[in-house]
């Protein structure tokens, strides 16, 4: 089997497919989170792991947007990864001469306090991913810096110069398996869907409303533009599934003409 995710080696990403991976399954990287996505739609490969929402910075639009287009891709399993950025260099030693810092924007924006505060004079400049941003750095950037995972410490022969720079230490992520197979696992407790509404009053209201008439609590909703005209959105929603009256929601939902797309249970 082989599973894709955003490499390359040393992402987070990468050390989420490493602890889904338990077998011999053949991890590929891609450069880009949408990348990834396709390769799964183009069936390039059976599975894929994505990062679809950060506990400080919220949902990762990229994932969303990429996998509201590919109608074929549900959601398999979650994965859950505790995430500590630090700032590696490849040969100097003091913030003072660092003039550039590459990383990616989720990660920019995870250490906005810190870099304010120490170095503030430094360019942000975003990347693909935080193993890009190092692997960049170990090619020459002499007066670069980089926030990643520690895993890229070894990875690039990088230096640590900080260690743990998040502005909140309660930092995690939760990525996404896709697959164009459905979950055939018991036990699932969260149903994640995708519907939309017409831009009139109440319209949202009456699809939230079904949900509360089977006592089904929604964890998540997120609104995404749907490109095709202003003021026309999908909804990502995220349903605890536990008292199992998920299908009579979605069969009345459907019933009141609305799309409706289960991504998956899980």
């Amino acid at each position: 089997m082989k599973v894709g995710y955003l490499g390359p080696k040393g992402t987070f990403s990468y050390e989420a497919c490493s602890e889904y991976c338990t077998g011999n399954q053949e991890k590929i990287e891609y450069k880009t989170i949408p990348e990834t996505i396709i390769a799964l739609d183009n069936n390039e490969i059976d599975e894929c792991i994505v990062p679809i929402e950060n506990s400080l910075q919220g949902c990762v639009t990229d994932a969303i947007d990429t996998l509201i287009q590919k109608k074929s891709i549900k959601v398999k399993k979650e994965v859950l990864i505790e995430i500590k950025q630090n700032l590696m260099v490849k040969s100097i030693y003091n913030f003072d001469d660092i003039e550039i810092v590459y990383s990616h924007p989720q990660a920019l924006a995870q250490c906005k306090n810190f870099l304010e505060k120490n170095l503030p004079k430094a360019k942000q400049i975003s990347v693909e991913s935080t193993a890009y941003a190092a692997q960049k750095i170990s090619q020459g950037e002499e007066l670069a810096a980089c926030i990643c995972n520690m895993s890229c410490l070894d990875e690039y022969n990088l230096k640590l110069l900080k260690e743990n720079i998040q502005d909140n230490n309660f930092n995690k992520t939760k990525f996404w398996v896709l697959s164009k197979n459905e979950n055939i696992e018991g036990n699932c407790r969260k149903m994640s869907m995708i519907f939309s509404v017409k831009d009139k009053p109440g319209a949202l209201y009456s699809v939230l409303e079904i949900f509360n008439k089977y006592n089904l609590n929604l964890t998540k909703i997120e609104s995404r533009p749907a490109k095709t005209v202003l003021g026309e959105y999908y909804f990502l929603i995220d349903v605890s599934i536990e008292n199992g009256n998920e299908e009579k929601a979605i069969k009345e939902i459907k019933e009141n003409g609305i799309y409706v797309r289960l991504l998956g249970k899980y």
